[in-house]
């Protein structure tokens, strides 16, 4: 499915104004500065996806995954790999000293809350700007191999669009990539560009 370059511009500008709330509730939650980009957006068929990401399916990656249904239904992920994960973990929660109980307990609070509010961010935006109401689920942690994570049950139809966004955070000097990722059914992906030129057109 190709898109048109105002479709993709629209999704860009989306997906940045919900990056970019999520930014501003994430430095209320911690002292320290964060800032978001999302310098690269592609959207694929799962086919394609897959073929393009295959290489990845032995290695194993930190998620958060929430589901959304509405008018729009799917799944959005935000996925890191482990030294990231860890990275961004330790910079938002600094050197306490703590049991390894408490620490793995601590790591998945922190990056389900970061998770949480990122995909809250571009997904409420993606509803608002576009004025669909989107219903979301509660955030799920996982550490799983990259295919597990991101195609199982309903979400694996080989009709879903794939929308990956790139995403950086920039904290303290470090660059942290991680990637958001939103599967849509082919359905609700031909609403979502329905409602992507309606608002073009007006």
């Amino acid at each position: 499915m190709e898109l048109t370059p105002m479709q993709l511009d629209i999704l860009q500008e989306l997906i940045n104004i919900g990056v970019g709330r999520a930014a501003g509730m994430l430095n209320r939650m911690v002292s320290t500065h964060i800032q978001l980009q999302v310098p690269e957006l592609v959207v694929l068929s799962s086919k394609e996806f897959c073929s393009r990401y295959g290489t990845r399916g032995k290695e194993i990656f930190s998620a958060v995954q929430l589901t959304f249904s509405g008018h729009f239904s799917g799944l959005s992920a935000l996925i890191f790999p482990p030294e990231s994960a860890s990275r961004l973990v330790n910079i938002i929660l600094g050197n306490s000293v703590v049991s390894e109980a408490e620490a793995e307990a601590m790591r998945v609070e922190t990056l389900q809350e970061v998770g949480n509010i990122v995909l809250n961010g571009v997904m409420g935006s993606i509803g608002n700007i576009l004025k669909e109401n989107i219903v979301f689920s509660t955030p799920d942690y996982v550490e799983e191999r990259f295919e597990q994570l991101v195609f199982f049950g309903e979400h694996g139809e080989s009709g879903a669009m794939v929308l990956m966004a790139r995403t950086q955070f920039t904290i303290k000097d470090h660059l942290i990539e991680g990637e958001v990722l939103i599967l849509f059914s082919l359905a609700s992906f031909d609403t979502l560009l329905a409602a992507i030129d309606t608002l073009g057109a007006s």
